[in-house]
């Protein structure tokens, strides 16, 4: 029984194993039985619709599947739920389900772009960079990661107070992706290893 009042718990709100227990069992048939309900339909206009792809959310290693309404020109139109993948059934979580704006969002910055040059890979292109809160500003794909390097390369070769790596403080932190195979990450994470740090993080967070 819960209760506010019983004689001894100070006013405190007070909850019985056994009504926990009954509480936990309804949330757990309540959320199987909406498992089958969280499906939507495509929301674009069947006419415009050119073509559809069948493809897998990005944002966790459960790759649900997806599908994606595109018109003529290469506009998106919706991405929703795939119905016949046997991982999701077409239900997404608040992540994937939010696949479309995060496509489409004006406020969106864009990709770095690149361009692969006659005797190997040529950064060019454009990537966006930050400090504090001030606007991003766009700078040259070539710009960024020449920036990125120096900056490594001094925070791995100086030590904190204390003989403590400055590689392994909080000026640097390695950001992994669930999406990648075995064979990328096992090549990232022998990277971080060798950076000599610990502070790595992980983007699977439903």
């Amino acid at each position: 029984m819960a209760t506010h009042d019983k004689e001894g718990t100070g006013g405190k709100f007070e909850l019985t194993r056994r009504d926990f227990l009954k509480a936990g069992a309804a949330a757990a048939v309540v959320g199987a039985a909406g498992a089958d309900l969280v499906f939507t339909p495509s929301r674009a206009n069947a006419a415009d619709v050119a073509a559809t792809y069948t493809t897998t959310c990005p944002y966790c290693s459960a790759q649900c599947g997806q599908k994606v309404d595109v018109a003529a020109d290469g506009t998106v139109l919706d991405i929703y739920g795939d119905p016949n993948s046997p991982t999701n059934r077409g239900g997404l979580c608040a992540k994937g389900a939010g696949s479309y704006q995060l496509v489409t969002n004006p406020r969106r910055l864009g990709v770095p772009e690149h361009t692969a040059a006659v005797d190997g890979f040529d950064f060019t292109g454009r990537a966006w960079k930050r400090t504090g809160n001030d606007p991003w500003q766009e700078i040259s794909l070539d710009t960024a990661m020449t920036e990125i390097a120096t900056q490594l390369v001094s925070i791995r070769g100086t030590i904190t107070p204390g003989g403590t790596a400055a590689s392994n403080s909080k000026k640097v932190m390695f950001f992994g992706s669930s999406h990648m195979n075995n064979e990328p990450n096992y090549l990232y994470r022998k990277i971080i290893a060798n950076f000599g740090t610990s502070n790595v993080e992980h983007q699977a967070r439903i």
